[in-house]
Order: structure tokens, then sequence, then C-alpha cells
């Protein structure tokens, strides 16, 4: 069984308590595209990790005016994505929670903080976030405990640079610190936000998403118009 997690999706093929670091991507995936699947398979690479968790969020503190796509779709859409890819794997715990607790915002402090207790103190955890998470992480819930938990990885993408980043650092994060955390990734435009403009206007993803998610999204009618 390949290094991944038993109580996740997939739990045929993959085993997270094997590994001895894991990379956490969170987001609404709504839809998820090729970036979400190229830049943290990249990332894990590059920091070493054995595998990366994705974890589609239920509710976004910071986006509580525009309610996701239904999660079975969402969910649905990233299992599609990532079938092929036997170093990723989807964790459900704050989809699972939302279903529970009425769709209350989902936070990361929650979900990391269950995951290390899980998994126990030998896996290293590693959470991948961008530029506007970063410039925002002071305002997320219980931030430090976050770094404490899983340590950020920062995407550092054109046309954004390590200095432009670290100049829009929140007051009193330490720059030399954070530059540490930065890992260089290529460039992909696109995003889940163009793709629905585009599918709302009648216009062509092709490319933007793997096909099997492009073929879903037609077949339910996802984001038109």
């Amino acid at each position: 069984m390949k290094c991944g997690i038993v109580f996740a999706d997939y739990t045929d093929r993959v085993d997270l308590r094997a590994c001895k670091s894991v990379l956490l991507f969170g987001g609404s995936f709504d839809p998820p595209h090729v970036a979400h699947l190229a830049l943290p398979l990249e990332a894990m690479k590059k920091i070493g990790a054995d595998a990366v968790a994705y974890i589609p969020a239920a509710l976004s503190p910071f986006k509580q005016d525009q309610p996701p796509t239904e999660p079975k779709h969402r969910l649905a859409m990233l299992r599609l994505m990532l079938a092929h890819e036997d170093r990723a794997v989807i964790l459900t715990d704050e989809l699972d929670r939302a279903s529970a607790e009425d769709a209350k915002p989902s936070y990361t402090i929650d979900t990391i903080a269950a995951l290390h207790q899980r998994l126990g103190e030998g896996i290293k955890l590693r959470l991948l976030i961008g530029a506007d998470q970063l410039a925002s992480f002071d305002r997320w819930r219980q931030w430090e405990r976050v770094i404490e938990l899983a340590e950020p990885v920062v995407m550092v993408r054109p046309p954004a640079t390590r200095e432009s980043m670290l100049a829009n650092l929140p007051e009193g994060f330490d720059v030399d610190v954070w530059r540490t955390r930065m890992v260089d990734l290529p460039v992909m435009d696109v995003s889940a936000t163009a793709i629905r403009q585009r599918i709302a206007a009648g216009q062509s993803i092709r490319g933007m998403v793997v096909p099997a998610v492009e073929t879903y999204i037609h077949k339910h009618g996802l984001y038109r118009a």
C-alpha cells in the first residue's frame, strides 16, 4: 500500500501513516483545474514530501458571501482529477464537519490539529499556501498554532517574486524565516474564477481542467449563467 491515508478517499491504495512528510493543500476546488494538479505535486517534490493531501473546504471564512458549488460536485471533480495520481489523496474532514455543523466556516487549524492527532508526532506536516494567503496569514484563526503543527510552504509564481511577497508580509513576520519557506513554481495562467466565467459565457475551458472534469461539468450543467 502506498503512502496515503486509511481514513480518507482512496483507502484501497494509500496509507499516510507510512509517510515521513505530507504536504497539505486546501481550497474550494470550484472547479479543480490543471494548476491545482501540477503545482502541489511540483512543490511536494521540491520539499521532499512523500504525498500531497488535498483538503476541499466546506465554506472559507474569507468567502462567506460566495457560497461554493455543492460539496458532492466539487469532491467528485477532485476525485476525477486525481484518479491517476498515486501520491495524492483527498481528506474530507472539512466537508464532513460542515455536514454535521450546518455549514460553519472551515478553519485550517481544526483540520490540521485533528490530522496531527490521528497521525502522531512521527509524521511531518507542511501546509502549501499562495501569495494571497501569505499576505493575510495573520488573520487566520490561531495562525501561530498552524505554523507549529504544519509549517507553511509558500508558492512563488511569476509575476510575484520572493522579494515582492516578503515586502507584503503581515506586520511582525520575520522576513528571513519566511524566505526559507518559499518554493519557486512555474507560471500557470488559469484560475477557478476564470473557468466559471468562461463557462457562463459559453466559452471553451479545454486545457484548463482535465478532460474528465470538463465532461463532468458539462454533464451536470455546472457554472452556467
